[in-house]
This record gives structure tokens, C-alpha cells and sequence, in this order.
């Protein structure tokens, strides 16, 4: 790249100011014929349009003349002619002789004849000639008077009439001048056949025609004075027109000297080693005192796409700098860059953008500088640098510091900034806030049974699906693990309510129970279906909480509550909801303490036979009395224990226990079965299918004495080798019972390929079956539907007569409940089976 300054320089420049003198030149001669022809051509349509001026001009006095020449001739065949003396000019009309009173004489001794119309207009037309110089000539291809002859041209334009309205006007020679010679037709009317009718003429006919001559010479010498008139009208403005271009070529000349001084002036100023610039990884480009570039170094060309030659010369902004930032225009005035310029100051930025050749924005951090000639500003070099992988590594850091990298949800720190400036809002425009804190039902079960890999495909489909759910400018995050957060923001309504907070409530719970329906649909991954429920909990800004802190610390509880009401559901926080959750934590200990001190028992519900209250079999049903907690019912000992694990360890006690007792029952000669449940957790445990046949064993009983227990929710997380392992477990002799029918969402094609025998009917179902159409409608199905798919159906929670009726009329032979006995312990099992096998037998009868 030479030197701004080396004779290879000074050469180009002086070429380029060369060429532009001859383009100067050139576009010079252009405009001088281009405008000489313009004025020509003007003038030339003007001198046209000035002959037809003239022959309209003519042609309207001819007309004129031809009709004042029929409103006289009308005039005078309305009156019927007019008398006049006799003299040697006017003697009477021998046309007129037939006419009795065509001569008269005065009562003072006057001789007067009829003069006809025709004969007046004659004598006006002959004088009016002679006075104007004009031509009127009443003329007929067969006419009554020498006078009246036509001559070659009237001869030759009467036979071309055919109406009235026609007419003939042109310009030809006359009496030795240029003439406008017109003529019209005469017409026979009515008021003419008194004079013309013995000749033989009709209304209609054409009997003739008036011809005119105008001389053009008065015309054309009017004429000719405006054409004077403008043309040196067109020659003045001809003049000033080449007198412009020659001042704009003149002014064009001074500017291109001075473009060259000033580029002169700046390579002069340039006075620097470019060897040095070249080899700069930094981008470098220098612009004159006009903001027109002036050099491009190696890296500036390589970044921005453009050649040095390209832009030399050209606008600085035009081409590299007319944006802002935010994609609005930039306003050359406004450039920061070429405003050292006008301040005599250094400029820096550190976050702009420059336009590539493909005008794509580039980001550079840049600083502009001055260039300085005897203390006159000449212009300024930019040295720049890309730092578009800066920008994107601070965008990716930023983005990981506020996101969640798994699902791309807003993280927990995102989330709390948003509930932070939502209070503030809140605050200052006095609304309310819904804080949702969400926790995934046994995706712990799932996790560990398929793997992390599945569990975070499906923690990814989980986000989708909220995703879609809230609206905006709701917020979506991920806290963490299996738990994810919902910020809800009112929807404006709540200013019309009479209690903004119950709408705000309302709005939320409706939002819980869409998230709650669309959980409900499996999530398929790797070919497989897995069914994820999940927990609600609901804090309400300002009714539950203050702050942040509060509303995160209440919807964690109320999502606490949810799980204890039986999971799959939502909870709004109630005020004693902190005593509740510490309750569950001391429970979670006591468990653990209870397991180690043995403080489990188990009790046994029999199993009847409805027809005759034949004991069946036996339900057998934990129970924990411990010295710290008490007695704990089963309906909060047993989600605790679900959830905290422990269900586990407490699930394998109490099928080994129930074994154990199963083993001395039949060692006393009783014939029993005994139905132990199995926990959702317990299911998707690989070694289940051992830990069952080992507890059987080591009792020693067959697997015909034992009954396992699965809810249907349980069901719908088992796997094909759940299933599989299931049949396995039936095909023994191990009987399979679906307990709490009726509450999941299995289908029967998922039924039809589970391995039970007995589905149990819900209590919810039983306790209406009496009094509830509905729901005996339901027992009603679920009987059929068990004879057609060959299982039992059996009652649970039967607790009056009522009940236990209608049940046997519709035909369901098994069941269990209060009414026939409440869980008791062994021992009285043991007294009820040796008294006959019957439990309130006389209740029955």
C-alpha cells in the first residue's frame, strides 16, 4: 500500500481530477445542446400553433359573415320582400311578374318594385365587399343570374354537399392573395317556395350554397408580430438558461479544485509509515475534513468487506456509520465518529457497530482522532477492533447467569429479580401477585428407575408444557431439581371487582388446574409413555406475604399441603400452614425413629364373602402408635413416608410381617389369604419381584395365601417390565387386586393387559351407592365391566346395610367395611374364623 504521499499517489489523484474535469466538460456540452434543443423545439410547437391561431381566427369571421348573411335572408322571406324606388340600378324583377302587386306606385306619385330576399342580399353582399375587401357569394350549380355563376372551386364544393350541416373551409389562392375560402349549403325551406317553387325546388333540396373568401394577409401580419414577440421571448430565456449552466460548469470547475487542494492538503498531513498501519491487527481508516474516506489499512478491509479503492472518496457515514445501536437511523450531525470534526477532540466507544460491505451490522469498540494542519482540523483517523466474540461470550455468560441451562427457563436468580420488580410495581400501583411453586410428584421414582438421561428429557418436556400454559407477561422458571416457579401478574379485571383478591385467587387456581390438566397427558420419550403428576402450592401478594421471602416460604408450604391432600392438586396458603409443616417434619423424624424402634403394627380388615358374610381373606393395614407422635392415622403417615423414602423399608416390614402371620394362621388349621398393598415407589423397584418371593419363603407359605395391592394411579408409571414382572408374580399364584378403581386414568386397553383379578371398587363410589344415582350407575359399571374382563369386583368401605343391599342386588359377591368389621388385630381374626368363619353374622340375617 504506497504512501499518501509518493508520486504513485500524486499520479492517481491528478488522473482522477483529470477525469472528472472531461466528465465536467462533457455533461457540460450535454446540458448546452439538450437545453438549446428544448427552446428550439418550444419555439417551433408555438410558430404551429400560431397557424391554427390564424385559420381559427379566419374561420370564425367567415362564419360570422354566413350567418348574419341567413339572418337577414330570413329576416326578408319572413316579410316577403321589401319595396323599393325604381331606378336605373333597381329595375323590377321579371322572376317577380306573375306577382299582381310587384309594382306599385306612392299616393305621392312614387314608383316602387319588390325586391326578393335573394336580390337584397346580393346587392348587401356586392357592397359589404367592396367595403371590406371581403368575398360573399350566393351561388347554385344551376343558377337564375350570370352573378350567381360559381366558380371552379364553389363549382367543385357544391357537389360535395349532402346536408345542411355541412361545410367546407381551406386556405387557397383568391384574387391573386392567400384566401380562407368557406362555404355552406343553402337549404329550401318552407318560406322559400313562394319564389323557388315554380323552379322546381322542394323543402330540402340544396338549391345553392354562400360562399366566403377571407384574405389572410391582415392575419398573418398579426401573426407575425406575436411570433416576433415570442421568439424573442424564447431567445432571452435561451440565453439564461446557457448563461445557468455556464455559471453551475464555472462553479463545478472551483469545486473539483479545491476537492483536489484539500485531498492534496490530507495526503500531505498523512505523513506516516504505512508499512507500520499494514501491518496493525487493528482496523484503521482515515476520513478528510468532508467525512469522506480516505485509506482503508489490511484489517480494516478484512473486517468491514470493502476494498480501499471502493470507498475512497465516499462518505465515511454513508457507508460504515449511519447506524445507532438500536437499528434506528443516525443522522450524520449526530456521528459521533466524524464529530471530531467539529470538536478538535478525541472520541472512544466501546460498544458500536460498523456497517460491512453485506450491511450487516459488525460490533467494534473504536477510537476516533483528529488530524491536525497548522492547528486546522483536516480530518481524523479510527482505529477499531471486532469484538463480536466478546459481545457473544458476555451474552452467553449473562444468559447461563439468569437461565436454566437444561429446560432454558429463567433460573431461580432471574426469577427472584422478577418477583423483586413485580413487588415494586405491585407496590406503587397497589395490585396483587400470585406466586405458584410447583413440585413433580415421584419424579424421583422415575429418575432413578430410567435413568437421569430420561429424567431430564422429561423435565425439558415439562417446561415446554408450562410454558404454553401461562400467558404473558407471566413468568415461567425452574428452581431447581423437580421443582419449578410461576410468577402471575393480574390481568387488569380485578379493578372492576368487588374483591380484587378473591379475582386474583381465582385467576390463580384456574392457571393450577390448566397446569394440573396438562401434567395429566403422558410424556413420551424414547418410545415409552411416562405419567408425571404434580403438587401446587399458592402465596398471594399482599394477602399472604410481605415480600419475597414470605411468598416463596408460603407457596413452598401450601405446595406441602397439596402433596398431603393426596398429591395431583393444588393448595392456597392458609395462615396455620407454617404449625402444618413443621407437624410433617416431626413426622418424617418420628417415622425414621419408629422404623428403628419397631413401633409398627399392623391390623387386618376381613374380606367377606356378601352372600352369607363368609370371611374371605384379610386386609392387612398399618398402623403406627409411637411414643413421640402418638397415634398416627394412615392417611398422614403414608404419603410422609412416600415421599420422604421411607416407604420403602416400611413396605418390605410389612409384607414380611404379613407373611409371618399368614404362616402361623395356617399353622392353626385357617384358611386365609392375606392382601398386603404395594406402594407406587415399591412398583418401580427392580427387586420387588424378589423381596416378594424371598418374604414368601422365608414364611413358608404358598403363593396362593398372598394378595398384592396396586392403586390404578400407580399403574400408569409401570413400565413393560413392571407389567411383565407383574405376570410373572400372578402366573405363581400370587393373586393381583387394582385398588381405589375408578380415581386414575387408565384405559381399558391398559386394563385388558394388566395382570389383576380383582378390581376394588372406591369408597368415594360405595358411600353414594344407596342414595346417589350416579355413582350406583358407576358400581353398576365397574361389576360388568370385571364379569366381562373374568375378574372379581370387590366393595371397599361398606358401612350400612344400605349399602351392603344394593351391592347384592347388583350382583358384587366381595367387600369389606365398617359394617362388617373394623381393622382389627390378629387374635380376633383368629376368634372370628374359629367361631364359624361368619363377622356379624346376625347383621347379615
Amino acid at each position: 500500500m504506497a504512501n499518501p504521499t509518493t508520486p504513485e499517489t500524486n499520479t492517481d489523484l491528478q488522473s482522477g481530477f483529470t477525469s472528472a474535469l472531461g466528465s465536467l466538460r462533457k455533461y457540460t456540452l450535454i446540458a448546452l445542446i439538450a437545453w438549446t434543443l428544448l427552446i428550439t423545439g418550444a419555439f417551433t410547437w408555438t410558430m404551429h400553433d400560431q397557424g391554427n391561431r390564424e385559420f381559427a381566427t379566419a374561420l370564425g369571421v367567415a362564419r360570422a359573415y354566413f350567418l348574419k348573411d341567413q339572418a337577414v335572408r330570413q329576416w326578408g322571406a319572413t316579410q316577403g320582400g321589401v319595396y323599393v324606388k325604381v331606378s336605373d340600378h333597381t329595375q323590377p324583377n321579371p322572376h317577380l311578374e306573375e306577382l299582381p302587386n310587384r309594382d306599385v306606385t306612392t299616393d305621392a306619385g312614387q314608383d316602387l318594385t319588390l325586391m326578393n330576399p335573394a336580390y337584397m342580399i346580393r346587392q348587401i353582399n356586392e357592397r359589404f365587399s367592396r367595403m371590406h375587401n371581403d368575398y360573399i357569394h350566393i351561388t347554385s350549380l344551376d343558377p337564375l343570374h350570370d352573378e350567381n355563376e360559381p366558380d371552379e372551386w364553389e363549382r367543385a364544393v357544391l357537389k360535395t354537399f349532402k346536408r345542411e350541416s355541412d361545410e367546407v373551409a381551406e386556405i387557397v389562392a383568391f384574387r391573386n392573395q392567400p384566401s380562407l375560402r368557406m362555404m355552406r349549403p343553402m337549404v329550401t325551406k318552407q318560406r322559400c317556395l313562394k319564389c323557388h317553387e315554380r323552379h322546381g325546388y322542394e323543402v330540402g333540396d340544396i338549391r345553392g350554397g354562400v360562399s366566403i373568401a377571407i384574405p389572410m394577409a391582415p392575419y398573418r401580419k398579426d401573426s407575425a408580430e406575436q411570433l416576433l414577440l415570442i421568439g424573442t421571448t424564447h431567445g432571452g430565456i435561451w440565453l439564461c438558461g446557457m448563461l445557468g449552466i455556464g455559471f453551475y460548469t464555472r462553479r463545478a470547475h472551483r469545486h473539483l479544485e479545491d476537492r483536489q487542494q484539500a485531498i492534496h492538503s490530507l495526503a500531505r498531513a498523512g505523513n506516516y509509515n504505512r508499512s507500520v498501519i499494514s501491518a496493525l491487527g487493528e482496523g484503521l481508516l482515515g476520513f478528510d475534513g468532508k467525512g469522506r474516506l480516505t485509506f482503508l489499512n489490511p484489517a480494516a478491509e478484512q473486517l468491514l468487506g470493502w476494498k480501499e479503492h471502493e470507498l475512497q472518496g465516499k462518505s465515511v457515514h454513508g457507508f460504515i456509520h449511519y447506524l445507532k445501536m438500536d437499528g434506528s437511523p443516525c443522522q450524520e450531525d449526530e456521528c459521533p465518529m466524524l464529530g471530531v470534526l467539529q470538536s478538535g477532540e478525541s472520541h472512544a466507544s466501546r460498544d458500536d457497530q460498523f456497517m460491512n460491505r453485506e450491511r450487516s451490522p459488525l460490533p467494534v469498540s473504536y477510537i476516533a482522532t483528529p488530524l491536525f494542519d497548522q492547528r486546522r482540523v483536516v480530518g481524523g483517523v479510527v482505529a477499531f477492533q471486532d469484538i463480536t466474540e466478546q459481545k457473544q461470550s458476555l451474552q452467553r455468560i449473562e444468559y447461563l447467569a439468569h437461565h436454566d441451562s437444561l429446560t432454558g427457563l429463567p433460573n431461580r436468580v432471574a426469577f427472584l429479580e422478577a418477583v423483586d420488580n413485580a413487588l415494586a410495581h405491585a407496590r406503587r400501583y397497589e395490585h396483587g401477585l400470585a406466586l405458584l411453586f410447583l413440585d413433580l410428584d415421584n419424579f424421583g421414582v422415575i429418575n432413578d428407575s430410567a435413568g437421569h438421561t430420561t429424567g431430564d428429557e422429561l423435565l425439558t418436556q415439562v417446561a415446554k408444557r408450562l410454558r404454553n400454559e401461562v400467558r404473558q407477561p407471566d413468568i415461567v422458571a425452574r428452581q431447581g431439581g423437580d421443582e419449578f416457579l410461576i410468577l402471575m401478574f393480574p390481568d387488569g379485571k380485578e379493578d372492576d371487582s368487588e374483591d380484587p383478591a378473591g379475582h386474583l385467587a381465582l385467576k390463580a387456581t384456574t392457571l393450577a388446574r390448566r397446569v394440573l390438566d396438562t401434567m395429566h397427558a403422558p410424556f413420551l420419550v424414547d418410545g415409552k409413555n411416562y405419567y408425571i403428576k404434580t403438587s401446587i402450592g399458592i402465596s398471594l401478594f399482599p394477602e399472604d406475604a410481605r415480600d419475597r421471602v414470605e411468598m416463596l416460604k408460603n407457596a413452598d408450604a401450601a405446595m406441602y399441603t397439596a402433596k398431603g391432600d393426596g398429591r395431583d392438586t393444588y393448595a392456597l396458603f392458609a395462615g396455620d400452614l407454617a404449625e402444618r409443616i413443621q407437624h410433617r417434619h416431626m413426622l418424617e423424624t418420628g417415622l425414621n425413629q419408629a422404623l428403628i424402634k419397631e413401633e409398627f403394627h399392623l391390623l387386618y380388615q376381613p374380606i367377606v364373602d356378601l352372600s352369607d358374610g363368609r370371611i374371605l381373606a384379610v386386609e392387612a393395614l398399618l398402623r403406627l402408635n409411637s411414643a413421640t407422635l402418638g397415634n398416627v392415622s394412615p392417611k398422614e403417615l403414608i404419603p410422609v413416608a412416600e415421599e420422604c423414602g421411607l416407604i420403602l423399608p416400611i413396605g418390605r416390614w410389612v409384607l414380611q410381617t404379613a407373611c409371618r402371620q399368614m404362616a402361623k394362621w395356617h399353622e392353626k388349621g385357617l384358611n386365609l389369604r392375606i392382601a398386603v398393598n404395594l406402594s407406587t415407589l415399591q412398583l418401580q423397584r427392580d427387586d420387588l419381584e424378589s423381596t416378594v418371593l424371598q418374604a414368601l419363603e422365608d414364611a413358608q407359605i404358598p403363593a396362593s395365601a398372598l394378595a398384592l395391592e396396586i392403586t390404578e394411579g400407580a399403574t400408569l408409571h409401570a413400565s413393560p417390565d413392571v407389567i411383565d414382572m407383574l405376570k410373572r408374580l400372578h402366573n405363581l399364584g400370587i393373586g393381583l387386586s387394582l385398588d381405589d378403581f375408578g380415581t386414575g386414568y387408565s384405559s381399558l386397553s391398559r386394563l385388558k393387559n394388566l395382570p389383576v383379578d380383582t378390581l376394588k371398587i372406591d369408597k368415594s363410589f360405595v358411600d353414594g351407592v344407596a342414595t346417589k344415582r350416579d355413582d350406583e350407575q358407576i358400581v353398576i359399571t365397574t361389576i360388568e365391566l370385571a364379569k366381562n374382563l373374568n375378574k372379581r369386583a370387590l366393595a371397599e368401605g361398606i358401612e350400612s346395610r344400605e349399602q351392603w343391599q344394593c351391592l347384592v342386588r347388583n350382583g358384587c359377591h366381595r367387600g369389606q367395611g365398617y359394617f362388617f368389621s373394623r381393622p382389627v388385630n390378629a387374635t380376633a381374626i383368629e376368634d372370628l374364623v374359629r367361631e364359624g368363619g361368619h363377622w356379624n353374622r346376625s347383621s347379615i340375617t
